[in-house]
């Protein structure tokens, strides 16, 4: 079975570097469209057999319901490296022998994207870094506890170096969907010039009118 794992930080405490130009209603409500977003191109993609949702999020729980996703209800919010550790095993324990990491802030990613992430057979890992090519955007687990996780600055390197040594084949793609992350204004700018009518850009733009 192939299980993606969709781990939710609560949407208040989310996107702190657009601080300095949003305020934290409008970051919430940011973060809970791009999860909205990612969850629907789950859903659509084919190849899925279970999308699970890691969150100590109420709403978002509600949501991931809703959407016929399982929830792994935290009680309170872990790193994010933990949360899709812990909610690997717990995958394993139902059967899973496949799991798709993909973050929520990616509001350009496709089920296509997905797809292709998912496609590779066999065991080892699959890798999409960030734009920049230092970070990770997503990962395909075969089994789940192949390599750990991490994330952040420095984590594409560290999950190849994991890879090597326990000698995994990883895989790298590079999916432009996937590769683009929100996190600081001028990521919030290439959205608006990308994508204008996408759902993220226009909760910036005609809510909070945002200039670049």
């Amino acid at each position: 079975m192939i299980f993606a794992l969709l781990p939710v930080k609560a949407p208040p405490q989310a996107k702190q570097r657009l601080a300095s130009i949003l305020p934290a209603s409008h970051r919430e409500a940011l973060a809970r469209a791009m999860y909205e977003h990612v969850m629907a191109a789950l859903c659509a993609a084919r190849g899925l057999d279970r999308i699970a949702v890691i969150t100590s999020d109420e709403a978002t729980a509600r949501h991931a319901g809703r959407s016929g996703a399982l929830v792994f209800e935290e009680r309170e919010q872990s790193g994010h490296a933990h949360s899709a550790d812990d909610a690997s095993r717990r995958a394993m324990e139902l059967g899973a022998a496949t799991v798709l990491l993909v973050p929520i802030d990616v509001p350009l990613v496709t089920p296509a994207e997905i797809e292709e992430l998912i496609a590779p057979s066999g065991s080892g890992l699959v890798i999409v870094p960030s734009a920049e090519g230092t970070g990770t955007n997503a990962l395909a687990r075969t089994p789940p506890d192949i390599i750990e996780s991490c994330f952040g600055p420095g984590s594409f390197r560290a999950h190849v170096e994991q890879a090597r040594r326990r000698g995994v084949e990883a895989k790298v793609l590079r999916l432009p969907g996937l590769e683009f992350d929100i996190d600081t204004p001028e990521d919030l700018t290439e959205l608006l010039a990308r994508a204008p009518r996408c759902p993220a850009a226009q909760l910036v733009r005609e809510r909070w009118a945002f200039t670049s």
